[in-house]
């Protein structure tokens, strides 16, 4: 293919990429904005509102469904109970209880949605009941959505009342009609037969059958017509076909009325969702199109990521362990070429990744407390020797007229890389002879925040006044020949673009061609509390790891070697496994201090390994410390492992005072209180006898649970225990009771019937029963009276 075919397609398929990229993040925006909605709903006086769990417990109910029930206030201890509790409580309510129980099973079984269910009470109020079934966050169910209101006292209605209804549906914009039992028509409105293309005169006494198109399953009416012999009123959609032949669905809410003398008939009220369903199915095929496209761009940038890293964790690896060697000026100044070449590579991997990021919104800011001056002057250093070795003048004035700049919070990492791009595109593009100069100053000032704006003005090329807003686009340049002139990605402009507005800030240029640029931006930090601690960065061998054992679960001989020979330098006993399974074998017959995994090895990965470890009857040898080698750099994925089990992650290539800190921390795991009772205390409000009671109940109620827990898991009754450590997580949590989150979501699945019952459940009883015992031996040191 010609370079300029192929230049084109590439930019077609750019151009695709980002069409899909907005469409999705617009449907994302859209979903956040329902579930904001969803929310504010359940809070707002209005219909009584239940949204139960996947796993059948309470997870919010709102104010004006407490008081339709009389369940009084606070509304909080029902969070987290089953609902079979509160459903009990409206059964009591309900005029015919056994009835209600009935249906109320029903419908939770089926889950099928139903709108307008009449609920009499026997305090003579009608409770209108909607179920509908939302989205939950795992795969593991749906969340079920109950909503209740009271039904509305209708007046008696004369021969005058009547005729003005009359006249009312019959110009009234949505779709009214009127059918027997059987589904012949008795009267229509002008906007159902303008929705049917008939006059109202031939469609009266027509049955629905003759309207639902044919391709329709013959059940479709008949079905319809069934839900009035169960229940008053009914709600969904019905396919009609007008005389053109167009179909139409209508969203109807259907309602049976019975009066005294006369036949049984259905009011049906409807409104035309084509359009909207129409509108709805492409926006779910763009939305799925946008999301594969999303899907397979990151795909091969994670597999571009893992093919590049890995080796070069070796070639950096290797070159760092050859400057701890006797080493000529030649081969010095060979080996500087070799890291300052493999930095720069990593440097233009992470740029296309950073970008990746931004553009699907998933680039997360670090919140940390630091010295804006200092971080940046810092940044600066090497910047000014780079610039000093091309002949350039370099000048920086960072917030030197401000004696008292306070740290500050935010991400000093993403700040730094901000300066950093645009302070290296001013000396790439620079002739020797020129200056760049950097100035920053505090613009705005109060208790909580500190507002500064930065400067960088060049003597280079300057920009084209048609290029100014086309440079911060994605791979763009100013020219043609940027790239083979100056090299770069054309991203880095972009990128810091991207990163000034996620801090709340804004990034502008001016520039003329020939005579040097101006880029400024302003940022909004908070202050940060309390006063300045500095932290001295810990030596990098401080005998620690000495005679540990550890490890090593990697398929790349290279990489085995590199990480072979930093653990030996800090005297560490090092067993090497290239596989997963061989990694298992050698965690069965021995005891590891610590456990480094790489994610991507052939047959079984670095995550299923993790999870077999975990499993393991033992329970020390199943907490065995876990870190991750990845050559994988998206939060998600990094996310994902450690819900896996993983304890951290050390992405390739890493630094080795970085890699010598994690393992450290892991190996010697801070310790960790028993239990916090700060939930409780906070729940107390000051009350130290409500503290004392919630203290005594624990003491009084745990035990037996316990018991009951190791009896069930003894006779291998998963499902009771299952039961029991949900019953049990609640009050685990408000105690704050450490090491028992991992047991937790080992023991609360229930097994399917049929299916044995996952390995490590034993050990995670015994896990989470130890840590239980040893809080119910200390918690009553806590007790101020005896």
């Amino acid at each position: 293919m010609p370079d300029s075919a192929r230049s084109t397609a590439s930019s077609a398929a750019t151009a695709r990429i980002a069409e899909l990229e907005r469409a999705l993040r617009e449907a994302n925006d859209r979903a956040a904005a329902t579930e904001r909605h969803l929310a504010g709903l359940l809070e707002q006086a209005g219909p009584g509102m239940l949204l139960l769990a996947p796993n059948g417990t309470i997870k919010r109910l709102n104010r004006a469904l407490g008081h339709l029930l009389g369940l009084g206030e606070p509304r909080q201890p029902w969070e987290g109970q089953p609902a079979d509790v509160l459903f009990a409580h409206l059964q009591h309510l309900a005029a015919e209880p056994a009835q209600y129980a009935r249906h109320l099973a029903a419908l939770r079984t089926t889950q099928q949605p139903m709108l307008g269910e009449l609920l009499p009470l026997r305090d003579g109020r009608v409770l209108i009941q909607d179920y509908a079934l939302l989205p939950g966050q795992s795969e593991g169910g749906r969340n079920e959505l109950f909503t209740y209101r009271l039904a509305p006292q209708l007046p008696q209605a004369g021969p005058a009342s009547d005729m003005q209804h009359n006249e009312l549906l019959q110009y009234l914009p949505a779709a009214v009609a009127t059918h027997d039992l059987q589904g012949v028509l008795l009267s229509c409105n002008h906007t159902f037969a303008l929705l049917l293309q008939s006059p109202v005169a031939e469609l009266v006494g027509r049955s629905l059958t003759e309207l639902v198109p044919a391709s329709d399953p013959p059940a479709t009416v008949p079905a319809y017509l069934a839900q009035f012999s169960l229940r008053t009123a009914a709600t969904g959609l019905l396919p009609v076909q007008a005389r053109d032949g167009q179909l139409r669905q209508l969203l109807y809410n259907a309602y049976r009325v019975s009066r005294a003398g006369q036949p049984a008939h259905v009011l049906f009220c409807a409104l035309d969702t084509t359009e909207r369903m129409q509108v709805e199915a492409e926006l779910k095929r763009a939305k799925e199109k946008a999301e594969a496209s999303a899907r397979a761009k990151e795909t091969f940038l994670a597999n571009l990521s893992h093919e590049i890293r890995t080796p070069m964790n070796g070639v950096l690896g290797m070159a760092r362990q050859l400057t701890k060697t006797r080493l000529d000026p030649g081969q010095q100044e060979l080996l500087r070429i070799i890291q300052a070449s493999g930095e720069h590579l990593l440097s233009v991997l992470n740029e296309v990744l950073d970008m990746t990021k931004i553009s699907s919104a998933r680039l997360e800011l670090e919140q940390v407390s630091f010295n804006l001056r200092e971080s940046m002057e810092e940044a600066l250093r090497p910047l000014a020797v780079q610039a000093a070795d091309k002949g350039i003048v370099f000048h920086a004035t960072l917030l030197e007229q401000n004696d008292d700049v306070p740290r500050v919070v935010g991400d000093a990492y993403r700040l730094n890389q901000v300066l950093i791009n645009l302070v290296s595109n001013a000396i790439k593009f620079t002739s020797a002879g020129g200056s760049v100069s950097i100035s920053g100053a505090v613009t705005g000032r109060t208790d909580t925040h500190l507002t500064a704006l930065f400067r960088l003005t060049d003597t280079g090329t300057g920009i084209p006044a048609d290029k100014l807003e086309y440079i911060f686009e994605d791979f763009a340049q100013a020219g043609v020949d940027t790239a083979r002139r100056y090299g770069g990605t054309g991203l880095g402009l972009g990128i810091a673009r991207a990163l000034v507005e996620q801090m709340g800030g804004t990034l502008t240029v001016d520039s003329q061609l020939g005579c040097g640029s101006t880029f400024q931006f302003n940022v909004t930090l908070p202050c940060a509390a309390g006063p300045e601690t500095t932290l001295l960065p810990p030596p990098l061998d401080t005998g620690a790891l000495r005679g540990r054992r550890v490890l090593v679960a990697e398929d790349n001989g290279i990489n085995r070697e590199v990480v072979r020979l930093l653990l030996q330098g800090w005297g560490v006993v090092v067993d090497e496994a290239e596989d997963g399974p061989a990694a298992l074998a050698l965690h069965t017959e021995r005891r590891y201090d610590a456990v480094l995994m790489d994610i991507q090895m052939p047959g079984m990965s670095g995550v299923e390994a993790t999870a077999q470890i975990r499993q393991h009857p033992d329970p020390a040898r199943a907490q065995v410390p876990v870190l991750a080698l990845t050559a994988n750099a998206f939060r998600s994925d990094l996310d994902r492992y450690l819900k896996a089990g993983i304890n951290d992650c050390l992405t390739k290539p890493f630094k080795e005072e970085e890699f010598y800190r994690k393992l450290v921390a892991l190996v010697y795991p801070p310790e960790t209180p028993l239990y916090n009772l700060a939930e409780v205390h906070e729940m107390a409000d000051g009350d130290q006898a409500f503290v004392e009671r919630m203290v005594r109940s624990f003491l009084l109620h745990m035990p037996p649970i316990v018991h009951q827990l190791q009896t069930a898991a003894a006779a291998g009754q998963w499902t009771q225990v299952a039961k029991l450590a949900h019953h049990i997580k609640p009050n685990l949590i408000q105690f704050g009771i450490a090491d028992v989150e991992q047991a937790l979501q080992q023991l609360m699945p229930v097994p399917t019937a049929g299916t044995k019952a996952p390995k490590g459940r034993a050990a995670a009883v015994q896990q989470l029963v130890q840590q239980v015992e040893r809080v119910l031996a200390e918690l009553p040191a806590c007790l101020v009276s005896g």
